[in-house]
């Protein structure tokens, strides 16, 4: 995808939250969206992997011979693969009545790959902002993954955007306070999120490098390196 230029966005807000898989979900009722927390890798469950998916040996040797990162592919590697076995019928099988019960009961590693999914999805598709649209519940939750992931220069320029879209909320933590005060109507706990939004121009930064080849490689390396050396938090590994 080319750099996005972005000049006097107007931006029409719409929540689309898990209701049933939280990558491709486009239905919330308005009583949902106003149970939206949002989220912190530190949340909840941490390491007891309560939705868990059984996977073998074999498989997980399979990938590393087939997926060579110097002859990297973005759109056919080792992560996407892990997406479809460890994650996709995790959730479809997990039970949970919305994105808030499924966060915390993730394992930490979980909930981390679901935030980049969520990321990813959306900065591909329509940039920065429309992540910040689509996925307010990740904003937080994505600067500690660039952070656990030590991808130093995404978590700089992020933690910049994020910032400048919380506006007057002088730190990241007091906004993630007022946002999640479950008293609140629901048009004043957005107006939390939405204060500093304007065009969003820190933005440019990650999307200047976001979409080029060999940044994609290096992150996707990383979060995969984070899932097979925590393979425990992600699926139960059996030998046949």
């Amino acid at each position: 995808m080319a750099t996005i230029k972005h000049s006097k966005i107007i931006i029409t807000i719409t929540i689309l939250v898990f209701c049933g898989n939280p990558v491709d979900s486009r239905n919330e009722s308005a009583n949902s969206k106003s149970n939206m927390t949002v989220f912190s890798l530190d949340d909840g469950n941490q390491c007891t992997l309560i939705y868990s998916i059984k996977i073998k040996q074999e498989w997980l040797d399979s990938l590393k011979v087939k997926y060579v990162w110097n002859d990297f592919d973005e759109y056919d590697n080792r992560l996407w693969e892990h997406m479809y076995t460890l994650f996709d019928p995790m959730v479809e099988n997990s039970g949970a009545k919305n994105s808030n019960e499924l966060w915390q009961n993730l394992t930490r590693g979980q909930k981390l790959f679901w935030s980049f999914l969520a990321f990813n999805g959306d900065t591909d598709n329509g940039g920065v902002y429309q992540f910040f649209s689509n996925r307010p519940e990740h904003a937080v939750s994505v600067l500690e993954v660039w952070h656990e992931l030590n991808i130093d220069r995404l978590e700089k320029d992020y933690k910049a955007t994020l910032e400048e879209l919380v506006g007057k909320t002088d730190k990241i933590s007091e906004f993630r306070t007022k946002f999640n005060e479950q008293d609140s109507d629901w048009n004043e706990r957005w107006e939390a999120f939405n204060e500093g939004y304007k065009e969003l121009p820190s933005a440019e930064a990650i999307e200047e490098y976001y979409y080029d080849k060999e940044f994609k490689r290096t992150l996707f390396k990383a979060l995969t390196d984070y899932i097979e050396n925590n393979i425990e938090q992600f699926a139960l590994v059996t030998d046949n």
